[in-house]
C-alpha cells in the first residue's frame, strides 16, 4: 500500500526537554526556590508541571494564597501514611457527581460555622464510631 506509511517519527510524542533554572522568570524562581537544589536531577514532566503551578500562583488573590498556603502547611506536617490517605480521598471526591460534591461542600461549610467546642464533640463522637445526628 502506498501513502500508507507511518513514519515512526510522526507516531511519537516528543517527551518535553529539560527546563533550565535561568529559563524560569524571577517570580517563578522565587516561588520554587525551595526546589532550585534539585531542579537539574527533576524530570522535565516534574519540571514542566511546577512552572505552571507557580503560573497558576501567581494569578491567585492574595487571600486564595494564604489559604493555599496554610493548606500546603498542614499538609506537609502529614505523616506520609496522611498524604496517601488525603490524596485518596481526594481523588475519590472527584470521582462524585456534582450534586453530591455540593452536599458535601454544604455540610463542610456546616460544620465550620459549627462553634470549636461543637465541632471538637462531633469529631470526638465520629471518632469513637457513634451515630451523629444531621444538622
Amino acid at each position: 500500500m502506498q501513502g500508507a506509511e507511518v513514519s515512526e517519527e510522526q507516531d511519537t510524542v516528543a517527551a518535553p526537554s529539560a527546563l533550565p533554572w535561568e529559563a524560569l522568570t524571577p517570580d517563578e524562581q522565587r516561588l520554587l526556590a525551595p526546589v532550585q537544589s534539585q531542579w537539574q536531577q527533576l524530570p522535565p514532566m516534574q519540571q514542566q508541571r511546577l512552572r505552571r503551578k507557580a503560573q497558576r500562583w501567581q494569578s491567585l488573590s492574595p487571600e486564595q494564597q494564604d489559604r493555599a498556603s496554610q493548606r500546603l502547611a498542614r499538609f506537609a506536617a502529614m505523616t506520609p501514611q496522611q498524604r496517601v490517605e488525603a490524596r485518596q480521598r481526594y481523588r475519590a471526591f472527584q470521582q462524585l457527581p456534582p450534586e453530591e460534591k455540593q452536599r458535601m461542600r454544604e455540610a463542610f461549610r456546616r460544620f465550620h460555622a459549627l462553634p470549636p467546642e461543637q465541632r471538637r464533640a462531633l469529631r470526638e463522637k465520629y471518632e469513637s464510631g457513634q451515630p451523629a445526628a444531621q444538622p
